[in-house]
């Protein structure tokens, strides 16, 4: 980008969109820097740090979390990400408030919080492996790190999203319910051991969305008794409807469905909108149950959910739980 004032060169920009004000030092361009940012089309990031503003919207959420963990990043030699930053960058979803401090692993076996930053102690056992030149702590080690210090939802989906995601053309997980366990035996005992197991007694392989990890969570919340998930139906056609939550006894099935399942509307979420009330029909005729939908909202909110379950003859073991 340059500046509006004059037709210097383009402040030089790193592969992360980030502005390294010794970089520019380098390059002579102090008095260039100084002016984008006095007119709005620079932002700083870090100390030292900084970020072209374009026509797009400010980046808010994870991706401002990521942007401020590459500048935390640029500031130390052989950074390695660890923990709800490295998750991130593994593709897990990031459900709840966004920490404001980024994690990276630090050079030594003491932890130790600055400056915004998490450091990590390094464990023995702690693996580090490098995705599009950028080196991390491997998805188990960040979503063990997560469960030790999110909460519960926010890790439960991360977790739920590591032992279910498959590679494309594998149907291996990237990481198993009983890799995790292992190795939070083998570390034990541990800071905050306590909340890993928690998060780890409630993962399912089978949750196919951070929607249904969090529907789960509610379940227990309001004291609703556990689903079947994904059950699968045989119907009369001869196909197989699997199904988000089922309560057979109950004669109750539950979708969980989530706003990117109709796409960004137009005809293809028109079509998919009616393929979803023929499959509904068809599993309705199949079975004689009772369909309850729900979206994100209704699941974030809890009560809307909770409501519906109760209109559709699914009983409480008593009043809300609250964690």
């Amino acid at each position: 980008m340059t500046s509006s004032s004059d037709d210097s060169s383009p402040l030089p920009i790193d592969r992360h969109r980030l502005i390294h004000a010794s970089t520019v030092l380098r390059t002579g361009q102090q008095a260039q820097l100084l002016r984008a940012v006095r007119a709005g089309e620079v932002q700083r990031v870090r100390r030292g740090v900084y970020s072209p503003v374009g026509a797009d919207p400010p980046l808010r959420g994870a991706d401002r979390h990521l942007l401020t963990a590459f500048a935390a990043a640029a500031q130390r030699d052989h950074p390695v990400f660890a923990g709800y930053t490295s998750a991130l960058l593994h593709g897990m979803p990031a459900v709840g408030a966004i920490p404001s401090q980024v994690t990276l692993l630090g050079s030594g076996a003491s932890g130790r919080i600055r400056n915004g930053v998490i450091e990590l102690g390094r464990r023995d056992d702690t693996v580090v492996e490098t995705r599009g030149g950028v080196r991390l702590a491997s998805l188990a080690d960040s979503v063990l790190e997560v469960g030790r210090r999110s909460p519960l939802v926010t890790a439960l989906a991360m977790v739920d999203a590591a032992i279910g995601r498959r590679l494309e053309g594998d149907r291996r997980p990237v990481c198993t319910l009983d890799e995790l366990v292992a190795i939070v035996e083998r570390r034990r005992p541990f800071r905050g051991s306590q909340r890993v197991a928690a998060v780890l007694a409630r993962a399912d392989p089978a949750t196919e969305s951070p929607l249904e990890s969090l529907s789960r969570l509610r379940f227990e919340e309001y004291g609703f008794p556990p689903p079947r998930t994904q059950h699968e139906i045989a119907l009369a056609d001869g196909r197989v409807a699997r199904l988000d939550f089922a309560w057979p006894g109950l004669g109750v099935w539950g979708e969980a469905d989530g706003i990117a399942k109709y796409g960004g509307g137009g005809q293809r979420a028109a079509t998919t909108v009616i393929e979803e009330k023929w499959r509904e029909d068809a599993i309705r005729a199949t079975t004689g149950w009772r369909c309850v939908r729900w979206s994100w909202q209704d699941a974030w909110r809890g009560a809307p959910l909770a409501r519906a379950l109760h209109a559709a003859g699914v009983p409480t073991s008593g009043l809300p739980r609250r964690r």
